[in-house]
């Protein structure tokens, strides 16, 4: 007998399912996006969120450089 359920999920549902593809481009911007998002909460004078906030410019050169080296703009 086949198995119909899966941890709570339909097994037809789940093989229908189509896995998203990340690229290097994709999984930075929404780092950045977080981290941006993340800096706008966070004190700035408070060691978190200068650490958030060194991190930033620092993403954004490596989002560049892999933009440079794909091609893209």
């Amino acid at each position: 007998m086949a198995n119909e359920n899966i941890h709570g999920f339909d097994v037809k549902h789940v093989r229908e399912l189509k896995p998203k593809k990340f690229t290097a481009v994709n999984y930075l911007k929404n780092q950045l996006i977080f981290l941006k998002r993340l800096n706008n909460d966070l004190d700035p004078d408070t060691k978190a969120g200068m650490l958030v906030g060194a991190q930033i410019p620092n993403l954004e050169m490596a989002l560049d450089d892999l933009r440079q080296i794909l091609g893209m703009k």
